[in-house]
């Protein structure tokens, strides 16, 4: 692990140090404005180029004109998705593969992540010890807004515990995080995709995984994409994720099924 970090730092020494910040969306036309000049402040601080990458699910919202006038002046670019499935993680697929630099951020568009705490997820990735930096609501350090009722606390804290011996973290649902994309593992986007795409990563990837607490504020425009048939899917991706970890542990030497 030394070494293969130290071979990191030297790549990191010798490039421009750029980052690709990828950000979902699907009817979030209120936020995007607001998000972009907070991801912009951020960001003009810090050494080495940036590009934001808005992977839009044919919204019909207006996204399209306030991206194209954000896009005059800031390095942003919308991508659309037309005619197919509307999916979180394959949008956040389009992105990656679309971006310049291998260095990327991962966000939500409703503005409940902090743009603040990138620097944070960015000098934990650079330090060369992990693949995957996420922004966790539950580390020490961390806060969720207060606005959330204790029923849906309880839904977060139960959903993160199913998840938690696939990903070595304490917030492996978590849609805020950093990677390096050279080391994401490849999936097909014709196959099965969860909607919590972090956590697609780490289990499949088995990705050294750092993590750096957040304050996670609810979103205050727009409306929640979260349904039952969201949930529904994530009870699928946990079922789908567990069955080809217990099939992989059978394949290995020396394995007995007790």
């Amino acid at each position: 692990m030394g070494g293969r970090s130290r071979q990191r730092r030297q790549h990191m020494n010798a490039s421009e140090r750029g980052v690709s910040i990828v950000v979902p969306t699907f009817r979030e036309a209120e936020n995007l404005a607001a998000l972009a000049e907070r991801v912009s402040g951020v960001l003009a601080r810090r050494p080495g180029p940036w590009e934001m990458i808005l992977v839009d699910d044919d919204s019909q919202d207006g996204s399209e004109e306030i991206a194209a006038g954000l896009a005059r002046r800031l390095p942003l670019r919308l991508l659309l998705r037309r005619g197919g499935p509307r999916d979180l993680s394959l949008a956040v697929l389009e992105g990656i593969r679309a971006a310049r630099y291998d260095r990327i951020v991962v966000m939500d568009a409703d503005r409940s992540h902090p743009p603040e705490r990138i620097p944070d997820l960015l000098t934990e990735l650079d330090r060369g010890d992990c693949d995957l930096v996420v922004g966790s609501r539950y580390a020490p350090g961390s806060a969720i807004d207060p606005a959330w009722s204790r029923g849906r606390l309880l839904l977060s804290r139960l959903a993160t515990l199913l998840a938690r011996p696939l990903a070595p973290c304490s917030d492996p649902l978590s849609g805020f995080f950093a990677a390096d994309r050279r080391a994401l593992p490849e999936l097909d986007p014709q196959r099965p995709l969860g909607y919590k795409i972090g956590l697609e990563f780490i289990a499949r990837g088995r990705l050294r995984v750092g993590e750096t607490p957040i304050a996670f504020s609810d979103r205050s425009l727009g409306s929640s994409k979260m349904t039952w048939r969201q949930q529904t899917a994530y009870l699928s991706q946990l079922c789908r994720l567990y069955r080809r970890r217990f099939a992989a542990r059978a394949r290995m030497p020396g394995w007995r099924r007790r």
